[in-house]
């Protein structure tokens, strides 16, 4: 369902924000930085839904989801994810780096990465390596259409692989949440409720000098907040 963006401009808190309402989507609001970057969840959560329970033979190889009943990841706030094009003024791609300590096998990618408003669209959550401390290419993407709704808490968007990607021991690679021109949705990925350190994430920003400054068609490596993500597996 075709979404409609209203844009007028609200201070909040200490963030300037561009109030978007999303038409049809019957359900959250949310409110987008002045960049576009940073989206809340304009209305708390109606409902708990616990996170899904793990695979007692699966370890985790990264991540930072919680193990608090009501707060898996902070739900409402987090990172714009977004195709462009007619209902979003840019494409907006994010990435979280992790290690393995030890050689391991993934064979499952957990986000708390989610669609805002209505929708049918899903994205692509993927694997990648590591080019000079940014995202290099994918090892494997997996289209992920089945989602949460992003603002709720605290279902996850997953992808699963049963044969099983190797992973090496002190190298580092990324979970890379991205977009195609089928994923026609508007997304967020909500950060951790967990470890509130700086640490190393990347951003792909793609359109006009407005939004992406010189870096249009880049991946950028920032520190901040994680968002949300488990790698898990053998």
């Amino acid at each position: 369902m075709k979404k409609r963006i209203v844009l007028s401009v609200s201070c909040v808190a200490l963030f300037t924000f561009a109030s978007l309402a999303l038409g049809a989507s019957g359900e959250n609001e949310f409110e987008f930085s002045q960049d576009g970057r940073f989206v809340r969840a304009a209305k708390m959560a109606t409902q708990i839904v616990p996170a899904p329970r793990e695979d007692a033979n699966l370890k985790t190889i990264a991540g930072n989801f919680s193990t608090y009943p009501n707060a898996t990841y902070f739900s409402v706030w987090g990172n714009t994810i977004a195709q462009g094009g007619s209902n979003f003024p840019f494409q907006a791609w994010e990435a979280i780096a992790f290690t393995p300590k030890v050689n391991a096998t993934v064979t499952k990618i957990e986000t708390s990465a989610g669609r805002q408003g209505g929708g049918t669209a899903g994205f692509e959550l993927g694997l990648w390596s590591d080019a000079n401390g940014v995202p290099g290419k994918p090892i494997k993407s997996f289209h992920v259409s089945k989602l949460p709704a992003y603002g709720q808490c605290c279902a996850v968007s997953v992808a699963n692989d049963k044969a099983g990607i190797p992973v090496t021991a002190g190298t580092q690679y990324w979970v890379v949440v991205s977009t195609t021109t089928s994923d026609v949705d508007i997304y967020a990925w909500a950060f951790n409720s967990t470890d509130m350190r700086a640490k190393l994430s990347a951003f792909w920003c793609k359109g006009s000098t407005t939004y992406c400054g010189q870096n249009s068609g880049k991946w950028i490596a920032y520190n901040y907040v994680q968002l949300g993500f488990a790698v898990l597996g053998q």
